[in-house]
């Protein structure tokens, strides 16, 4: 060890193991198909890979619940046909369990509750 190093700890200490990360926060997607041209700006350029292309290239909602109410997609449409809504924590939680459910097979097919 030089003399210019020391074995005193930094000034900011960072907390090893039990540190919880925050919730990230989620959204809710929709899509007007009949508005969009298909430009593709949502589908290259969505941070969190929420869109994927069709097989006519248009944009569809792939990975919905991936969306963090960024509003980039919403806020670049040049057609005006993306809406982002922030999701509260109640809802998050209630389309976790959902979400339990569907895999478990416990939710009636087609979407019908």
């Amino acid at each position: 060890m030089t003399n210019d190093e020391t074995t005193e700890p930094s000034a900011v200490e960072i907390p090893k193991g039990d540190s919880k990360r925050r919730p990230r926060p989620r959204g809710h997607v929709m899509l007007f198909g009949t508005w969009c041209k298909g430009c593709g700006l949502c589908i290259e350029f969505c941070p969190q890979g929420v869109f994927e292309a069709d097989e006519q290239g248009r944009p569809v909602i792939a990975h919905g619940e991936r969306c963090t109410a960024c509003h980039w997609c919403d806020m670049h449409c040049p057609d005006m046909a993306i809406t982002v809504r922030r999701l509260d924590p109640e809802e998050v939680e209630e389309l976790e369990e959902l979400s339990e459910l569907a895999e478990q097979g416990a939710l009636p097919v087609g979407g019908d509750l």
